[in-house]
């Protein structure tokens, strides 16, 4: 009896050998597989070009504005600008929809958010017709960059200006569909054209997104405003235009409102080289 009771007091110290065994097991092979799911979602995003990061959103592209250029009495960058997170590259100049240069004012990346992981979308630059942007911005002169990212009555010029060219180029990094895009686009382009021109401004936002087709990584959508008109192009293509100042500021009001859509981060480094307009 006491043999029996020793052996019984052995087993209840043992947990019940069996059972125990069992939920090692379980709990063996349970950490395993969570540290597997892990790892291959961590491949996963990486591989999708994730782990973009807050930190990697407020990074700045290096500000190296080269020997510049003379034109009309103000010398122009001639240095690119590349984008920090991505490492997208934009010409200091280039030829959108007309035959004249546009200078590159600033860059940023439009990152998207799933699952707690920021996914790079795409990386935009800002042109503007040099000539017309300093007459419309001229009271800004002299104003430094951190000035001017505190001051939404500047950002409202370059939404609402119509005195002047103005060119989002976004160069994507990722394939997108034309419903994810139109989806993107319709929300935001619908709520502020209601604030316009009521319900008959949804009309025309539906035109415009309907424009948009598939997009494959390393492809560029532009948007060009320039007296009102609209202009649409996707990799160099031209896809529509639109003889709307309503449209034109809805969208730019997605970069430069008071509320961006694309977020203030992006909104701030797109206006990282404004005041070399008034370079010499």
């Amino acid at each position: 009896m006491a043999a029996y009771k020793a052996m019984g007091d052995e087993k209840e110290e043992g947990c019940m050998g069996a059972v125990c065994s069992g939920l090692g097991t379980a709990w063996y092979y349970g950490f395993s597989y969570g540290v597997l799911s892990t790892l291959i979602v961590m491949m996963l995003v990486w591989a999708l070009g994730g782990f973009g990061g807050e930190k990697g959103h407020a990074m700045v592209a290096t500000d190296d504005l080269g020997e510049g250029v003379v034109r009309g009495g103000y010398r122009w960058p001639t240095k690119p600008m590349v984008e920090p997170v991505s490492r997208t590259e934009f010409p200091p100049e280039a030829k959108h929809v007309t035959t004249d240069l546009n200078m590159l004012v600033g860059v940023a990346i439009r990152l998207k958010k799933v699952v707690g992981v920021n996914f790079k979308v795409y990386a935009v630059g800002f042109y503007v017709d040099p000539a017309g942007a300093r007459r419309a911005l001229s009271q800004y002169q002299g104003s430094s960059v951190s000035d001017l990212r505190n001051n939404q009555a500047f950002y409202d010029v370059l939404t609402k200006g119509n005195s002047f060219r103005r060119v989002l180029e976004l160069n994507f990094l990722r394939s997108v569909g034309k419903e994810k895009l139109r989806d993107t686009f319709n929300e935001g382009l619908v709520i502020r054209m209601r604030k316009i021109t009521g319900m008959r401004g949804d009309s025309l936002v539906e035109s415009f997104i309907s424009v948009f087709t598939d997009i494959k990584a390393g492809q560029k959508l532009i948007f060009a405003v320039d007296k009102g008109v609209l202009t649409v192009k996707l990799h160099n293509n031209p896809l529509a235009k639109f003889n709307s100042p309503e449209l034109a500021f809805s969208l730019f009001d997605l970069y430069f409102g008071a509320s961006p859509t694309v977020g203030d981060e992006v909104k701030k480094h797109l206006i990282e080289r404004i005041p070399t307009l008034w370079m010499k």
